[in-house]
């Protein structure tokens, strides 16, 4: 077995208690002795690596992936039997006091006391001194990040604290957005000179740091507008690329499940072990894995039911589905001109696809049937699909059934010769999913009507499709089912699309379109970009980012959120940091008939979910007002983010 480090809780014996301030917390979360902990590399080793779980989790932990990317208009959260839909897609589930990771002292405190302690320690040797306290300072960047890209400001605490340091208890927030990146460029930057160039799977190294400062370095020149920042994207990445020691894979979605967890793209990864695990565990697992019954697929009068003879192929709690905007994203490779193209603009979809006026959409037009016993109406569209109040957008965008002439059904030609990556990332009509030929057509064995909610929801998809990517081949998808996990925290691919969007906002097209085009081709399987303006290359940028980097850490909507900043092309034409359209409207999903012969794309309007809306003031999240207050009563005086 191959050996990596655990995220696990690390045990160190003895015992230290320290006095807590009721503003900041200089309390550690762990009992130990000091003396033991500094004293030798293997014991202070044990503290570094316990201290990841304080801030890689908020890089890549449970939700983060599946979550956040509800928040985009790649996937959406929606449940009828209890968890709603997002409340921050909708802006009704933020306020002045929502917090986003203000209070990470305790978390923050810990990397200090590495800092501190190693560098004191006489029993430490020199050259883990270096790797310790450049890892910590990687460690606590990245805490620094995540609150500057969330919040704007902080509290730059780069001590460790005791009950004595009256006036370090009193550190203001930083001043400004700029003030803040420059911190976390510092800690980054110090990371990248100390760290060793080679690690274990599961822990960081000299290109995972100038990985995560090329991430960083893009979202500080949003916000910043510092060219000083483009530079050390381009450095950073080009640092990873460079180095030889990773490769891009040809399995894109291996990376992601148990057939190649330490793949050779991969830089930086959290690893858990399934002795410790289970399907319940992990948001991307346990809300993603719908929850379909034997009895459920014959009630839908199912023409494929699951094979599993326990009735029990799927018994989980999805909430979280992918959408056909993301769909929308993967090209085709058209079969005439073998050029990459939308899915409904190629030969092979023309020829075959008679287009119907989607004003004419009526209730059961493309299919309906009643249900075995109950009688219950099953209709694509559903009443529901027709009830939004975003006349804006386009109640129904595409509506068609096969010409006579057809020798394909429409999921087929659908979903055919697409960019490789959506047959790892999305589970959509027909295809094999762990093991399954599952079906999402109307009266499928997983598809929205087939539990007693027609429109879905009662952990059964809402789209039309499910999550493939970061799902396990070979582990159970039962609730209960022990697996080992991984996430993904680093990769070369990312490197490559960072450089690209460095390249773009220098005005240097020539060198973005060969940066995307190296995972678009490799990843992708397509045809390279030929864009030669700026305008056609930030489209095909943003195409191939979304495609690329879908359901990783946030990724896409911090990626949305600088694409706002820098306005123009990247942003409908609008100007920098105006309301962000891509995160102001609804989203669309996917309903085909029984016989596979008719299909419509709508808005996804269950529970509202219309209702998505950007106002820009939501480029930062609020300081929570509530800790603005008690910094206040102990003399602290802060400001307010714009807007809130």
């Amino acid at each position: 077995m191959k050996k990596y480090f655990k995220y696990g809780l690390l045990s160190i014996a003895g015992s230290l208690v320290i006095s807590s301030c009721n503003v900041m917390d200089t309390e550690p979360f762990e009992s130990y002795s000091e003396d033991l902990v500094w004293s030798t590399d293997e014991t202070a080793n044990a503290f570094v690596m316990q201290t990841y779980n304080k801030s890689i989790p908020y890089l890549a932990g449970s939700g983060m992936n599946a979550v956040w990317e509800a928040r985009t208009p790649n996937g959406v959260l929606c449940s009828q039997v209890g968890e709603g839909i997002d409340g921050l897609a909708t802006e009704l589930g933020i306020d002045v006091y929502s917090n986003y990771g203000f209070n990470r002292f305790g978390d923050i405190r810990a990397c200090n006391m590495i800092i501190e302690k190693a560098a004191a320690s006489t029993g430490i040797s020199e050259n883990k001194k270096k790797e310790f306290i450049a890892e910590a300072k990687l460690l606590r960047g990245i805490i620094f990040f995540d609150q500057a890209r969330k919040m704007g400001r902080f509290v730059p605490v780069t001590k460790v604290l005791s009950v004595d340091d009256k006036e370090a208890f009193k550190t203001p927030l930083t001043a400004s957005v700029d003030e803040s990146y420059q911190i976390v460029m510092q800690d980054l930057t110090d990371a990248i000179a100390g760290m060793p160039e080679t690690s274990q799977p599961g822990r960081a190294n000299k290109y995972a740091a100038h990985l995560i400062r090329s991430r960083a370095a893009l979202q500080a020149y949003a916000y910043t507008k510092k060219d000083s920042y483009l530079d050390l994207v381009i450095e950073s990445s080009n640092a990873v690329i460079e180095s030889g020691k990773y490769t891009l894979t040809s399995n894109y979605g291996s990376m992601f499940n148990d057939v190649d967890p330490y793949n050779k793209e991969i830089i930086l990864a959290r690893y858990f072990l399934k002795e410790d695990n289970s399907v319940g565990g992990f948001e991307e697992l346990i809300r993603v894995y719908p929850n379909v019954n034997q009895d459920d697929q014959k009630e839908s009068l199912c023409p494929n039911p699951l094979k599993d003879e326990n009735g029990r192929s799927f018994e989980a709690w999805a909430t979280l589905f992918p959408t056909q905007d993301l769909v929308d994203n993967y090209l085709v490779v058209d079969s005439k001109t073998g050029q990459a193209v939308s899915w409904f603009e190629s030969s092979q979809y023309l020829e075959n696809v008679e287009q119907l006026n989607p004003a004419t959409i009526a209730v059961g037009s493309v299919d309906s049937y009643n249900r075995k016993t109950t009688n219950e109406a099953r209709r694509f569209p559903s009443p529901q699909d027709f009830m939004t109040e975003r006349a804006d957008y386009s109640l129904f965008k595409h509506y068609a059934q096969l010409k006579p002439t057809s020798q394909k059904n429409i999921s087929e030609i659908m979903y055919e010769n697409r960019d490789k990556r959506f047959y790892a990332t999305v589970v959509y009509d027909s295809c094999v999913w762990k093991g399954e030929t599952v079906t999402t057509n109307m009266a499928g064995n997983i598809y929205q009507g087939v539990r007693d909610k027609e429109d879905g929801g009662w952990y059964n998809t809402t789209t039309g499709y499910y999550w493939k990517k970061g799902t396990y081949e070979n582990s159970g998808a039962i609730h209960s089912a022990k697996t080992d996990y991984h996430y993904v925290v680093a990769r070369l691919g990312e490197a490559y699309m960072n450089l690209a969007e460095a390249y773009l906002l220098k005005n240097e097209v020539a060198n973005a379109v060969a940066a995307l085009n190296v995972t678009r081709t490799v990843h992708g399987g397509l045809p390279a970009s030929t864009a030669s303006t700026q305008e056609q290359a930030w489209k095909d940028y943003m195409i191939e980012r979304t495609c690329e980097m879908v359901y990783e850490g946030a990724d896409l909507y911090f990626s949305h959120l600088r694409w706002g900043k820098y306005g123009g092309f990247s942003n409908y034409g609008d100007a920098p940091g105006a309301v962000i359209r891509e995160l102001n409207r609804p989203v669309y999903k996917v309903e085909i008939s029984r016989d596979r012969q008719r299909f419509c794309i709508g808005q996804l309007t269950l529970l509202k979910s219309w209702n998505r809306n950007f106002t820009t003031k939501r480029y930062l999240f609020p300081i929570p007002q509530g800790e603005i207050d008690t910094r206040s009563a102990h003399g602290i005086l802060d400001t307010q983010n714009e807007g809130w």
